[in-house]
């Protein structure tokens, strides 16, 4: 029994204990499972980018190779370029390019009957060229092309055409060849020669503004449209920047990204050495897309019949020089960086589970709190039930006893009979005072009270009210003072329950005022708002309240430190005037100092003010 007895009497502060050590030991969890997602995020992040990156690559060699693969007129067998192809070619990448209008116009450099180097429009409807007068455009090109045209004329026996990049003319060419051996043994390599370039211009301001943004958008956004990371594309030696979804980028920018990478569009880029090998120079190095083309690092057989390994691809040449030109492309998370991202979802996912476990917390204090409360409120109850018991059993013993007497023929005279009788009426009034609490509490809480305040006299009520507590106060040997009222201002008020709030209060001042066995009312008005307040003091000279029990003297069923067994009550007495003060816009204050009494002051709004 004693050990039942602890664990009942301590089993909530355990459970408040263990709780507590729950949500921290939940905390920590959850702080090193945050820690961990983030770095699983992080990597996740990290291989999408790439693989976006990857994509795009993908994407521009795509429309790259289809470029090289139907942009040429193939002159396989021939000894003469046949123009009607590359017409007919032309006309199905415009439309099966993402893109097709990356490419103005195409354009043949080769030379006339009498070996000057012109320019013809490659024909549309047509199989013959057509010669055009230069512009600046075309005389850009044949700039950029005139430190070619002799390595593509003496050049014999190369096998693939070259793609060369003509970044300062915005435009792309390809050394043009014809075949000297139209019909040969499968043993025999082909013999190509060289008669000039097939140039396409790039309208860059197409690609800037619509080409590149919608292959961004399409592989750096999410699935609702948004993008998730700001890009940069750097091209050429110089390594300048061709596009970014930013105003501007600069060397820190590039530095702190989240990924860079060299794409690699039409392979790798030859060494300088090699510029007229067979695999990496200006005419060859560009695998045949087609099979059967010989040893160009396809499928196709080598000198020896065997299939011959794959050679260097050319990357993007530029035109000067002929060297590698270098396409880079960096990406930064619009939050930053990558890990500014990471560790504001962090933040977020800490903050949430947090405030989770912060609202467990705040649910489970508020239902121990809730649970304290209700425990009080029963114990209050069952004081309040044990305490209406014993009144109850007081006047009910009185009544009992002075009836069997009277029953039984004690009493015989006139004067006993009167004083038995004064005794059961005032026993029977402590029953009706008793029961009228009791019930108009369950009518306030229930919500069916309802007060019907009007214009009072206030002067008046008080003095009704003095009149009917004044037997009660001598009877109990105590001094009912009532000094002057002051000029009061009429106030709107039921007068029933005025008169319970000032019964119940002067009551309360005669019950624990014996050390002075004084009682004291009085008033004053003053302004507060338009039309001011007045007030009503009940002062007693008793023991006081202590602090701590002041902030419950206004609970239901609550009876302090002072109410002993022998002063009568139930706890409901100031309950009740506090809530028909409230009834009628008002309140009641209390202030108290144990050994010096007590004052109880009821708040009433006043009608008008005093002056008027």
């Amino acid at each position: 029994m004693p050990r039942l007895e602890a664990i009942r009497r301590n089993w909530l502060p355990a459970g408040i204990a263990l709780g507590t050590v729950t949500l921290f030991a939940l905390a920590g969890l959850q702080y090193a499972w945050t820690r961990q997602i983030s770095e699983f995020q992080t990597s996740v992040l990290e291989g999408s980018l790439a693989n976006s990156i990857r994509l795009v690559e993908r994407e521009l060699d795509r429309e790259a190779s289809l470029m090289r693969a139907l942009l040429q007129p193939l002159a396989r067998g021939r000894r003469a370029i046949d123009w009607s192809r590359l017409r007919d070619r032309r006309a199905i990448w415009e439309e099966t390019s993402s893109y097709p209008g990356v490419l103005l116009r195409t354009v043949a450099h080769t030379k006339d009957s009498s070996g000057q180097w012109t320019f013809s429009e490659v024909p549309v409807g047509g199989s013959a060229l057509a010669t055009i007068p230069r512009d600046p455009d075309l005389a850009r090109i044949e700039a950029s092309l005139a430190p070619l045209r002799d390595d593509v004329t003496r050049i014999r026996g190369f096998r693939v055409p070259a793609w060369i990049l003509l970044p300062e003319s915005r435009a792309i060419a390809l050394a043009l060849g014809v075949s000297d051996t139209p019909r040969r043994p499968p043993d025999r390599q082909p013999s190509w020669s060289a008669v000039g370039f097939l140039v396409h211009t790039v309208d860059w301001e197409y690609i800037r503004e619509s080409a590149l943004p919608s292959i961004v958008d399409r592989f750096f956004s999410d699935a609702s449209g948004k993008r998730l990371y700001e890009v940069a594309i750097m091209a050429g030696q110089d390594r300048r920047v061709v596009y970014s979804t930013k105003p501007s980028v600069g060397g820190e920018w590039f530095a702190a990204a989240d990924l860079r990478r060299r794409l690699r569009l039409f392979g790798r880029t030859p060494s300088p050495q090699s510029r007229f090998s067979n695999s990496g120079s200006l005419l060859g190095g560009l695998p045949r897309l087609y099979p059967g083309a010989g040893t160009d690092g396809t499928n196709g057989p080598g000198r020896d019949g065997q299939r011959a390994p794959a050679s260097s691809r050319v990357r993007v040449l530029s035109g000067g020089n002929l060297t590698g030109q270098s396409v880079e492309i960096a990406a930064v998370h619009v939050a930053g960086s990558l890990a500014e991202a990471v560790a504001g979802q962090r933040a977020r996912d800490l903050a949430t589970g947090f405030g989770t476990l912060l609202l467990l917390a705040g649910a489970t204090l508020l239902v121990v709190v809730s649970a304290r409360r209700a425990a009080n409120l029963a114990a209050m109850q069952m004081d309040f039930i044990a305490g209406v018991s014993h009144e109850l059993r007081t006047p009910l013993s009185v009544i009992c006893s002075v009836g069997e007497n009277l029953a039984d023929g004690v009493v015989q005279s006139p004067d006993g009979a009167k004083r038995y009788g004064a005794l059961v009426l005032q026993q029977a009034r402590r029953l009706r005072e008793m029961v009228e609490h009791t019930l108009q509490l369950a009518s306030i809480q229930s919500g069916r009270q309802s007060l019907h305040p009007v214009r009072l006299d206030l002067a008046s009520a008080l003095g009704r009210a003095v009149e009917r507590a004044r037997p009660m106060a001598e009877q109990a040997g105590f001094h009912l003072d009532r000094p002057g009222d002051c000029d009061l201002a009429e106030v709107r008020a039921d007068e029933g329950a005025l008169q319970q709030i000032l019964a119940n209060l002067l009551s309360n001042a005669v019950k624990y005022g014996e050390p002075g066995r004084w009682v004291g009312i009085d008033t004053e008005w003053l302004p507060a708002g338009d039309k001011g307040e007045v007030r009503i003091h009940v002062r007693d000279r008793g023991r006081g309240i202590p602090k701590n029990e002041q902030s419950r003297l206004f609970d239901a069923y609550y009876r302090g430190s002072a109410a002993e067994s022998s002063i009568a009550g139930t706890g409901l007495g100031l309950k009740l005037a506090r809530d028909l003060a409230e009834g009628m816009s008002g309140k009641i204050s209390v202030i108290s100092e144990p050994g010096r009494g007590s004052v109880f002051t009821l708040h009433l709004p006043a009608v008008e003010s005093a002056s008027a």
